[in-house]
C-alpha cells in the first residue's frame, strides 16, 4: 500500500552522491566506506560527511568485520544513510553515538541485501525530512534475514513516510529498542513491517505518532512475527490505527501498556483479511472519535484471537464481521464486565475463570464467592485465639480476671497475579468471668470487628462491620493432665460491597456498583490442651481442637446487573498446635510461643447460584484451605491483680494466602 506512493515519489529525485575514503582507525569526520573481510575497525570521534555523503557504509563484499564507533553520526541529503550495509553479512557493528539524519529517504540505519549482522547502538535516532518532505527511517531493512538489532535510545522521524522501524522483505530479524518511537508524517508508522515473516521485534517504550494514516504497529501481508510492545502507542491522525494488521496471518503480538487513537475512523486494533492471529493485551483500549472502534474485524478475517489481560480496559466498540473471532478474557477472579459489542457475526466468548454469557459479553466477579470460607475462617480466628490464650492460662494455674480484653490488627494477603487479596481487620474481644461462685470457669464473650477487602486490582471490595457474642468454658473438664475447652458464639454483620465493571460505553471505560448484605454467624466447638513437659520455668503444652463454623449470607441485587442468591456456609474447621511458656528470671515477665497447623473445609455451600442480567449462572468456590502458624508474646504481670500481654502471629496457607496479627491484652481483677 505505501510501497508504491514511496517509489512514485522518488523517482523525482535527482541524487547527488558523496563518496567517503576507506575506513581508519581513530576519526574519520567524513565518513567512511569499509569494504573488507575479517577486520576490527576502532573509530573515535564525531562523524559529519557533506551532502549527500553516508556515515558509514559497509560495500558488497564487506563481511565479517567488527567495528565499533565512539561519537556521534550527522548526515544531510537525499538518501544520506547514518549505517549503510549493502550486500554485507556476519559483521559486527557496535555504535555508542546518536544519528541524525536530514534529507529524503535519509535512513538512520539502512540494510540492504545484508544478512545475519549483528548491530548494537546505544543513543538516539533522528530522521529528518528532506526538501521534497520524504522522510528517512529509524531502522530500514530491506531484503535482509536473520539481523540482529539492539538499539538503546528514542528514534524520531519528521517526514511523510517516515517510519520508526521498516522491514521490507524481511524475514527472521531480531530486533530490541529501548526507547520511545515518534513519527510526525502522514503515514509515518512506529513500527511497519511489508512482506516480512518470522521476525522478532521487541520494544521497550512508547510509540506516538501524529499524523493521517501514521499507525501505532502495522503488519502488511506479513506472517508468522512474534511482536512484543512494553509501553503505550498513541495516535492522532484520522485513519491511524493503534495496530494494523492487513492481510497479514498466524502472527502474535503482545501489548504491555495502553493504546489511545483520537482521530477520526482511527480504531485501536483494525484486521483486515487477516486470519489466525493472537493479540494479547494489558493496559487500556481507547478509540474515541467519529468512526472509530475500539476493535474492528472485517468480514475477511478469520479465526483471530483477542486476549484482554488483568489490567484491560476498552472505551469503544467491538465490532466483528468475520468467523470465529474470540474475544478472551483473562481479566482475573475479580473482574466484572458489561461490554457491548457489534457486527454481523458474534463474537466467541471466553473467561478464563468464570462464566461470561452473550448478549455483547458481561460477566461478574467471582473472587468473594471463591474468598468465603477463608473470610469465615479468619473472622473467627482470632477469636480462637484468645480463648486459646485463656485455656492455657487457666490450665497453668494463673488467677483469672473479673475480665479479660485482647485487641487485635491482621494484614493479609495474597499477590498471585490475577487472583490478589489485601485484608486489614480490627477487632476487640472482651471476655467476662461469669464463673460466679461456681467452680466452673465460664466467660462471656464479646467481639466487635471491623474488616475490609479488596480483590484483584480493587475491582471488588468489601467492608464489613460485626458483632458476636457466646460463652466461653476454658476448663469444662480435667483429666490426665490434660484440659478441655468449649466454646458457644453467634453473631452478625452488616457489609457493603462496591464492584468495578468495565463498561466500554461510557468515557471512563467503567462504572462502580454497589450492594449491601447481613451475614449471620453460629460457631461451636471444643479443644482438648495436654501438658507436656513442665518444669519450674519451662511449660509446653499440645492442642486439639475441632469447630464447626456457619455462616448465612444474605442475597443481594448489584445495580440492573447481577443478583446473588442466598447462601448457606458449613465449615469444620481441625487444629493441632504446639505452645511453650517460659517464665522469666523476675517472675513478672512471661514467654509464650506456639506453633501450629489448620485445615478449613467447606462440608456444605460451596456453590453460589447467581444471574446476570437476568441469566442464571453459578460457581464453585474454593473447598478448603490449609494454614500453619507461628506465634511469639509476652506475659507481663502488672501487679497481683493484672497482667498484660502482646502477642505477633504469622501464617501461611496453602492458597497462599499469608498474614500477620498483633494482639495486646489485658487481664483485670478487683
Amino acid at each position: 500500500m505505501k510501497k508504491p506512493l514511496l517509489a512514485l515519489a522518488t523517482t523525482l529525485l535527482l541524487p547527488n552522491m558523496s563518496y567517503a575514503a576507506a575506513c581508519a582507525d581513530g576519526a574519520n569526520p567524513d565518513g567512511c566506506t569499509i569494504s573488507t573481510t575479517d577486520i576490527t575497525y576502532i573509530l573515535t570521534g564525531d562523524i559529519a560527511p557533506a551532502w549527500g555523503g553516508k556515515g558509514i557504509k559497509f560495500q558488497s563484499g564487506a563481511t565479517g568485520n567488527a567495528t565499533t564507533l565512539t561519537g556521534n553520526i550527522s548526515t544531510t541529503g537525499y538518501r544520506a544513510y547514518g549505517l549503510h550495509l549493502e550486500n554485507s553479512d556476519s559483521n559486527t557493528t557496535n555504535l555508542t553515538g546518536n544519528i541524525t539524519t536530514s534529507g529524503d529517504e535519509a535512513h538512520g540505519l539502512f540494510f540492504i541485501n545484508s544478512n545475519s549482522n549483528i548491530t548494537t547502538l546505544i543513543g538516539d535516532i533522528r530522521a529528518e525530512e528532506g526538501w521534497f518532505g520524504i522522510g528517512g527511517d529509524g531502522l530500514h531493512l530491506e531484503n535482509s534475514d536473520s539481523n540482529t538489532t539492539n538499539l538503546t535510545g528514542d528514534i524520531t522521524t519528521t517526514g511523510f513516510i517516515g517510519n520508526g522501524l521498516f522491514l521490507e522483505n524481511s524475514d527472521s530479524n531480531t530486533t530490541e529498542l529501548i526507547g520511545n518511537i515518534t513519527t510526525e508524517g502522514s503515514g509515518a508508522d512506529g513500527v511497519y513491517l511489508y512482506t516480512s515473516n518470522f521476525n522478532t521485534t521487541t520494544l521497550t517504550g512508547n510509540i506516538t505518532t501524529s499524523d493521517y494514516s501514521g499507525n501505532g504497529l502495522f503488519l502488511e501481508n506479513s506472517d508468522s512475527n512474534t511482536t512484543t510492545l512494553t509501553g503505550d502507542i498513541n495516535t492522532t491522525g484520522n485513519r491511524a490505527y493503534g495496530l494494523y494488521l492487513y492481510d497479514s496471518d498466524s502472527n502474535t503480538t503482545t501489548l504491555t501498556g495502553d493504546i489511545g487513537t483520537t482521530g477520526l475512523y482511527a480504531d485501536g486494533l483494525n484486521l483486515s483479511s487477516s486470519d489466525s492471529n493472537i493479540i494479547n493485551l494489558t493496559g487500556s483500549l481507547s478509540a474515541t472519535d467519529t468512526g472509530a472502534y475500539a476493535i474492528n474485524m472485517n468480514s475477511t478475517s478469520d479465526n483471530n484471537t483477542i486476549v484482554f489481560n488483568q489490567g484491560s480496559q476498552i472505551i469503544g466498540g467491538l465490532y466483528n464481521d468475520g468467523a470465529n473471532n474470540t474475544l478472551t478474557f483473562n481479566l482475573g477472579r475479580a473482574a466484572s464486565y458489561n461490554f457491548t459489542t457489534s457486527g454481523a457475526v458474534n463474537w466467541v466468548l471466553d473467561d478464563t475463570t468464570k462464566t461470561v454469557i452473550a448478549g455483547s459479553a458481561k460477566s461478574r466477579g467471582v473472587a468473594d464467592m471463591d474468598d468465603a470460607g477463608n473470610r469465615l475462617y479468619q473472622r473467627l480466628s482470632q477469636i480462637n485465639s484468645s480463648l486459646t490464650n485463656q485455656q492455657r492460662q487457666t490450665r497453668q494455674g494463673y488467677a483469672r480476671g473479673d475480665y479479660w480484653i485482647d485487641s487485635y490488627y491482621t494484614d493479609s494477603e495474597r499477590d498471585t497475579s490475577p487472583a490478589q487479596i489485601n485484608q486489614h481487620t480490627r477487632g476487640i474481644t472482651v471476655g467476662f468471668n461469669a464463673s460466679g461462685d461456681r467452680d466452673l470457669a465460664m466467660d462471656v464473650i464479646i467481639n466487635y470487628e471491623n474488616s475490609d477487602a479488596g480483590y484483584g486490582l480493587s475491582e471488588q471490595t468489601v467492608d464489613s462491620n460485626s458483632l458476636m457474642v457466646g460463652l466461653s468454658f476454658p476448663e469444662l473438664m480435667t483429666a490426665m493432665d490434660g484440659s478441655l475447652a468449649v466454646k458457644f458464639l453467634a453473631g452478625m454483620s452488616d457489609n457493603d460491597r462496591d464492584l468495578t465493571v468495565l463498561n466500554n460505553t461510557v468515557s471512563t471505560g467503567q462504572e462502580i456498583v454497589t450492594d449491601s448484605y447481613d451475614s449471620t454467624y453460629v460457631t461451636a466447638g471444643a479443644s482438648w490442651m495436654q501438658s507436656l513437659y513442665a518444669t519450674q520455668r519451662f511449660k509446653s503444652q499440645f492442642l486439639l481442637g475441632m469447630d464447626i463454623n456457619h455462616e448465612q449470607i444474605e442475597g443481594s441485587t448489584a445495580s440492573a446487573y447481577y443478583r446473588l442468591d442466598d447462601r448457606d456456609i458449613t465449615q469444620l474447621v481441625g487444629q493441632a498446635q504446639y505452645g511453650i511458656t517460659i517464665q522469666g528470671m523476675n517472675k513478672q515477665l512471661q514467654i509464650n510461643g506456639s506453633i501450629g497447623l489448620a485445615h478449613a473445609n467447606i462440608i456444605d455451600g460451596e456453590k453460589q447460584h447467581y444471574t446476570i442480567d437476568g441469566t442464571a449462572v453459578s460457581y464453585t468456590a474454593d473447598k478448603s484451605n490449609t494454614y500453619t502458624t507461628a506465634s511469639l508474646g509476652a506475659t507481663y504481670r502488672l501487679n497481683p491483680q493484672a497482667y498484660a500481654y502482646a502477642n505477633v502471629k504469622q501464617f501461611d496457607s496453602t492458597d497462599d494466602i499469608d498474614g500477620t496479627t498483633g494482639n495486646v491484652g489485658l487481664v483485670m481483677r478487683f
